[in-house]
């Protein structure tokens, strides 16, 4: 147990370390395309994970937040809509975007994946990423929106799961497409 207690040790020093150097460079005028190419990362991926940003209504500094619970969230909001619950699905959105994913809406997308590949049964491969696809780990802090993906296992078929969660947990876009998706939108 010693062991897993001075790995986990080291990999918090090793992130602080990261995050000190990152600082650095940035203050020493380097870019954050600069940065995300030297860590194989997109300059957005990098400042999500390592900057900050003033709220302009505040003027405060915008803090990172955690994304453990966006692994948990996304497979909550798909079993949510799996079940027809409604109201607990419009809990969950944003109030910004409760007038564009109507309950109808939302429900004519389940029954069109449906159709396809018939009911829930679990789900695989969910994560937590950035837009440009970039995997997160669920221990990891960043500002802004995070998307939550999974694989819906269905009866006789495959669908991709994606929410889009804001700053305070809620969800601001849902998507449901098949496998074989082309660019997606988030």
């Amino acid at each position: 147990m010693d062991d897993i207690i001075q790995a986990q040790q080291a990999v918090d020093l090793a992130r602080a370390r990261l995050h000190d150097a990152v600082t650095a460079a940035r203050r020493e005028g380097r870019s954050w395309a600069e940065i995300g190419q030297l860590l194989g990362m997109t300059r957005q991926a990098a400042f999500k994970r390592f900057g900050t940003t003033h709220d302009p209504r505040t003027g405060e500094i915008m803090k990172a937040r955690s994304i453990d619970k966006a692994s948990r969230l996304t497979e909550e909001i798909f079993r949510l809509i799996a079940n027809g619950d409604d109201e607990a699905v419009q809990a969950h959105l944003h109030p910004q975007v409760r007038e564009q994913l109507t309950p109808q809406r939302i429900a004519d997308a389940w029954r069109s994946a449906l159709s396809e590949c018939g009911s829930l049964e679990a789900f695989t491969h969910t994560h937590v990423e950035l837009h440009d696809g970039t995997v997160l780990t669920e221990d990891e802090e960043v500002v802004g929106t995070v998307i939550g993906a999974t694989r819906l296992m269905c009866e006789a078929g495959e669908m991709v799961g994606r929410a889009a969660f804001g700053e305070t947990d809620q969800v601001v876009g849902l998507l449901i497409v098949p496998t074989d998706h082309g660019k997606l939108p988030f």
